[in-house]
């Protein structure tokens, strides 16, 4: 009863805490190295420091509290309900998963041939080939949401927001974060599954706070502005790496921003696909769904 009641608590209140969960982009040192990164990105483009108008625009109600912002919070319980309550239940937990493949791999293909890496190196390669799978298939999944007309009538919930804040990455329908949630599952039950086969108990990632440590560093190093109206560009590294700046385009109501940057992390999903878009823009970028149909 205890258990059950722990979760249904955590269902209902866990949104609450996930400035404290580093596991969350929404994790308290993740907000504030946005909040250095938008300040640096502002002196850049504007040549100069006014930090009292900065603050003042940063705690302004009408962009924290308004009609699209009302319903990224919204949904931020919602899902978070959703989630642990039906979707963990009905399709289980990546551990279990991870564990089922292991135990196939070792069913049908019997023992595995004893491989000497070392410890660190399973852990390099574990991080590396789980970062790679995580990004191209969050990309996958992101195209798919944007190309087929059913997937788009669920996606256009996140691009309905006009106004873009750390908590729009949450502001996605319930269908959608079922498919986000099966996504991950399948990912990481696959790459972990494969490499409890290969290697047994030599199977780690490097972490940070217990994070995957490439996944840390992405929210720590300005992931929040994604969803921001701070105009951070990558420069040059936008070759290998999607800028802040270079998803607004994303969100952009401009027909000719229209399916572009759906990658995460990195560029070449994009430049693979013809969907790349550099962030050399001077226009400004007006947020919304303009569009009634694919």
């Amino acid at each position: 009863m205890e258990f059950g009641l722990n979760s249904i608590l955590d269902a209902v209140f866990g949104p609450l805490f996930y400035v404290v969960e580093p596991s969350k982009r929404l994790f308290w040192p993740f907000l504030i190295s946005a909040g250095v990164l938008a300040m640096a990105t502002l002196y850049v483009q504007t040549k100069q420091f006014d930090l009292k108008r900065q603050l003042a625009a940063l705690l302004n109600r009408n962009y924290w509290f308004n009609a699209s912002t009302r319903i990224d919070y919204g949904l931020v319980f919602v899902n978070n309900l959703i989630r642990l309550l039906i979707v963990v239940p009905l399709l289980g937990s990546h551990l279990a998963a991870t564990i089922l493949v292991g135990s196939f791999l070792q069913t049908q293909l019997g023992d595995a041939p004893t491989l000497d890496v070392p410890y660190v190196v399973v852990g390099l390669l574990f991080t590396l080939i789980f970062f790679v799978c995580e990004d191209v298939s969050r990309f996958g999944l992101h195209a798919l949401l944007h190309k087929v007309p059913l997937l788009w009538r669920i996606h256009q919930v996140h691009h309905s927001a006009t106004t873009l804040t750390p908590f729009t990455v949450h502001r996605v329908h319930p269908l959608e974060m079922a498919l986000y949630y099966f996504r991950s599952l399948v990912v990481f039950a696959v790459v972990g599954g494969v490499f409890i086969y290969l290697f047994k108990n030599k199977v780690h990632g490097w972490e940070i706070l217990g994070v995957d440590c490439l996944g840390f560093l992405f929210n720590a190093l300005g992931a929040n502005l994604r969803h921001s109206h701070i105009r951070l560009s990558f420069g040059v590294f936008e070759r290998w790496f999607i800028s802040p700046l270079q998803h607004q385009i994303h969100h952009s109501c401009l027909p000719q921003h229209h399916d572009k940057n759906f990658g995460t992390c990195l560029a070449i999903w994009d430049k693979l696909f013809g969907s790349w878009r550099p962030s050399n823009i001077r226009e400004p970028l007006q947020f919304g769904v303009v569009r009634s149909s694919r």
